[in-house]
């Protein structure tokens, strides 16, 4: 199933966003590559989210904690980000957990990888964020 999702997120969205683990550079490139419609920043104390509108509608949010890695994304929208470039190096990972789907969403849950994936066509919802590089006192609810 994971495969068949991530195919999919090649199909149904073209370009990147920035990848868990990267740095905030990131964001701003992969912005202009996306020529994104929207680029906006809040900082929320600890951490920072970065809002990005892709031309097909689709809301990314990138949370970058104060040492200017990203922690987690999450989306929103009529299509699937690209989940490779979206994931960075840990998409691998993602593919082989072997992500639990009943009648549900997609989901993996590790001590490394959180994902969790649901939708359908023009109606997808996801995150994804790494345990490990949470800001200290950020809880992981805030990724969504």
């Amino acid at each position: 199933m994971a495969v068949a999702l991530a195919a999919a997120s090649f199909i149904a969205a073209p370009g990147a966003q920035a990848a868990l683990g990267q740095h905030v550079d990131s964001v701003a490139t992969d912005a202009t590559h996306l020529s994104a419609i929207a680029h906006a920043s809040i900082v929320q104390g600890a951490y920072t989210v970065h809002t990005i509108t892709l031309p097909s509608g689709t809301v990314v949010r990138e949370y970058v904690a104060s040492d200017g890695i990203v922690f987690g994304v999450a989306w929103e929208g009529p299509t699937l980000p690209d989940l490779k470039t979206t994931l960075g190096t840990a998409f691998d990972r993602f593919v082989s957990a072997s992500p639990t789907r009943g009648g549900g969403p997609l989901a993996v849950s590790a001590n490394d990888l959180v994902v969790y994936s649901s939708g359908h066509l023009r109606a997808f919802s996801g995150h994804a964020y790494l345990p490990q590089a949470l800001p200290a006192g950020v809880d992981a609810g805030v990724v969504h």
